[in-house]
């Protein structure tokens, strides 16, 4: 019973590393789903127009600055970069919000849009509209829209995003700049950075230091929700498993003092032979090194077991076993063992105050 629980909490130990460490590893190959998590924009006393997760002022960046970001120590950690102009131009006594964008990139970056018909081409004059503006100006597919002496094809339509986006008209980014008369310069640069090995804190203070007049934002939250949820579910577990463990070595305390008072006999034998207190420690915390390392070695090997069935059925989590950290069953041997030599100390010690002569009449 008492090796039972011992075992018990090893493995929901190791089941925790297992499943925490795979979560955090699906969370960095799902990082884009929250969209850019680094956002450029002009270092500027004066803000006034708003564009996603920030707001933006009158002063642009230029163009040559995409080049000098990947440039940065960390551009190894760059999935995209999504650079943008935008601004407003008048139509049909009300105003178009234009947003000047590289297809593949912007759209690589907002997985959750969808999009009736196609990207523009870069370069040409194709547009995407989003929601509101399709309704607005009732627009389709195939739609052509004359705006300060440009005619554009309305090439694809963008599904609802509760965001700026369904009030944005989208042209590619060179087509934009010229639309706007803003030659060379952007007013967003938004990065979806791999952050596994690196901070976005890292990656937007080395773009600054590579990149004068810009401040380079991370936009973090929704990740670090999601870890501290996973850090507290963690926790949790570990807390249960501290308790099923003190229960194991309660049990094992149990255990050892029953198996003293069996073993009275071969005791008092061993010491009418010579043997000392040292002697009898050795046995009793040999016992239990023996006992703690194969319960910490079945404990581990079921927690893993365990985790690969649990994870995917009740988590929706692939566990990857690559992921563990290498120190995981290192620290669920040591704590076993630990447990188990601990638990005897009480036992070998009552032992080695028994007194032979009495216990040799018992035989």
């Amino acid at each position: 019973m008492s090796s039972t629980g011992l075992m018990l909490a090893i493995a929901l130990i190791m089941s925790t590393f297992t499943v925490s460490s795979s979560l955090q590893l699906q969370i960095g190959e799902e990082i884009e789903k929250y969209g850019p998590n680094i956002v450029v924009t002009p270092k500027s006393e004066s803000i006034s127009v708003p564009y996603g997760n920030v707001i933006v002022g009158d002063v642009r960046i230029p163009e040559s600055t995409v080049q000098k970001i990947y440039g940065i120590p960390n551009n190894a950690n760059l999935r995209i970069v999504s650079p943008k102009i935008y601004g407003q131009v008048d139509y049909q006594n009300s105003s178009l919000f234009v947003v000047g964008m590289i297809s593949e990139q912007e759209a690589e970056s907002k997985k959750w849009w969808s999009i009736q018909g196609s990207l523009p081409q870069n370069d040409s004059r194709e547009a995407l509209v989003g929601s509101e503006v399709k309704q607005g100006f009732e627009l389709q597919l195939g739609s052509t829209i004359e705006v300060n002496g440009f005619t554009f094809i309305i090439k694809g339509l963008l599904g609802e995003t509760g965001s700026i986006d369904d009030y944005s008209f989208f042209l590619p980014l060179h087509t934009a700049q010229e639309l706007l008369n803003l030659s060379g310069v952007l007013s967003v640069i938004d990065i979806s950075a791999l952050c596994n090995t690196c901070p976005v804190e890292v990656m937007s203070q080395q773009i600054m230091d590579a990149v004068h007049g810009v401040k380079a934002t991370p936009i973090k939250q929704a990740v670090e929700t999601r870890i501290s949820a996973l850090e507290e579910t963690a926790n949790f577990s570990l807390l249960l498993s501290s308790i099923i463990l003190v229960a194991g070595c309660a049990g094992i305390i149990n255990t050892m003092l029953a198996s003293v008072h069996e073993r009275i006999r071969e005791i008092g034998i061993l010491m009418s032979l010579g043997a000392d207190d040292l002697h009898l420690f050795r046995i009793f915390i040999l016992e239990s090194l023996l006992l703690g390392t194969i319960g910490g070695l079945i404990g581990s090997i079921l927690g893993l077991a365990l985790s690969t069935i649990i994870g995917p059925l009740f988590m929706n989590v692939t566990i990857h076993l690559a992921a563990l950290p290498f120190y995981a069953l290192p620290v669920c041997l040591a704590l076993s063992v630990a447990v188990c030599v601990g638990a005897s100390l009480y036992p070998a010690w009552r032992a080695s105050k028994i007194d032979p002569v009495r216990a040799l009449r018992t035989l």
